[in-house]
């Protein structure tokens, strides 16, 4: 490709679909990955309305829906009560066309926009190539990848929690990290057989034994805390995950483990969603806390809506101000909406108080009960309100 308005750094779910919308909305883009295929991981397993709704354009969401399950309730638990209360999106009708919560692992939407990728006149795909140096001119952006230096009009990082592209901008990233690791734990055990009562996603309140559990085309997923102490080798991973499954399920055997991740838990934003000409977006601009599914919701919602403001100024219908505006609600999106409802989730299930825990429950029985009250629960834990968040 002789000429190169965008490039893009980071092939997984963000990077891939910013890149494709870039291309689809007229622009040439670069795109690399250091691996050497697209985003295969298994990470993230929940798509919001609000992001059904912005793939839609680009023909991803039917097929991503197809390969789903459709959540149309989730549930909240106690680990001593069993089930408190369930919250149905039936509330949420009219509000979006997709009033529900779909599972789905992120690598079917990475898989889906990888064939578009491959195929498009406009986009020049670099896999297995890893991006060593980026540097700004007044008027392109300069990367240096496997061994040559490539040059655009502006670059997009999408290059995950450990930005090189950040990093080299000296954009700092600053925050917290929570005080457990999470023990992540995908199962064929028939969950939903076992205990009966179970919705497709299920938050389960304790302490310290509060846990997640997640069905999803795979099988499920058993999400539990770590003590900040407990240190767990790669080789004793298979018999922590074993001795946390037979806490709820007794008769589990190693045999029914298909994987095991372990990881610490940060919220961290970036000082700025925009240095320059470089944007970013998703975890190399912010992380957060999984619970409630909403990171990369978040960071595709960030390249998403970045693509009209990038298209209008490379296009000379817009000045730059389009993207430091850009910049800031996305900012504040991260800040005050993203990183306080997962902030909020995180501590509503481990509650230590008993009285705290029976206010909690209380609250969850009348969220149930109440379809208003349900409602605007429902359009923040969906992330419908946070597309109108707007900084100042």
């Amino acid at each position: 490709m002789k000429h190169c308005d965008v490039t893009v750094v980071g092939g997984g779910p963000v990077g891939s679909v910013t890149a494709l919308s870039l291309a689809e909305a007229g622009l040439h883009v670069r795109l690399f990955e250091k691996r050497p295929v697209l985003g295969s991981q298994e990470r993230a397993t929940t798509f919001h309305p609000p992001t059904l709704e912005l793939l839609e354009p680009l023909g991803l969401t039917e097929p991503l829906v197809r390969a789903g399950l459709v959540c149309d309730e989730y549930q909240y638990r106690d680990a001593e009560l069993g089930r408190v209360a369930v919250l149905s999106y039936d509330v949420l009708d009219g509000l979006t066309p997709y009033p529900f919560r779909l599972q789905v692992e992120q690598s079917v939407l990475t898989g889906l926009a990888r064939d578009r990728l491959a195929a498009h006149p406009r986009i020049d795909l670099h896999l297995g190539v890893e991006v060593d140096a980026v540097a700004q001119e007044a008027d392109r952006v300069e990367v240096t990848a496997g061994g040559e230096t490539h040059t655009s009009r502006w670059l997009v990082g999408a290059d995950g929690s450990h930005s090189l592209v950040r990093e080299r901008c000296g954009v700092d990233f600053t925050g917290r990290t929570y005080p457990e690791r999470y023990l992540v734990v995908s199962t064929s055990l028939p969950l939903h057989d076992i205990f009966g009562d179970l919705s497709m996603v299920n938050y389960v309140a304790g302490s310290p034994d509060w846990h997640v559990l997640l069905r999803n085309p795979a099988g499920w997923r058993m999400l539990f805390p770590l003590r900040p102490d407990h240190e767990i080798s790669d080789a004793d991973r298979p018999g922590e995950a074993l001795r946390h499954m037979r806490s709820l399920c007794p008769s589990a055997t190693a045999q029914d483990i298909q994987h095991v991740t372990v990881y610490e838990v940060h919220r961290k934003v970036a000082g700025t969603f925009r240095t320059g000409r470089v944007a970013l977006v998703g975890d190399a601009a912010h992380v957060n806390n999984p619970l409630g599914g909403m990171g990369m919701n978040s960071g595709l919602h960030d390249g998403l809506l970045l693509v009209d403001p990038l298209v209008r100024v490379v296009g000379g219908s817009a000045d730059v101000d389009v993207l430091d505006e850009w910049a800031a609600r996305r900012r504040e999106v991260a800040l005050n909406f993203v990183g306080k409802e997962t902030d909020d989730n995180w501590s509503r299930v481990r509650e230590s108080s008993p009285e705290q825990r029976a206010e909690v429950r209380r609250a969850w029985r009348e969220l149930e009960a109440d379809a208003d009250a349900r409602r605007a629960y429902l359009r923040r834990a969906s992330m419908l309100d946070s597309l109108e968040v707007v900084s100042g």
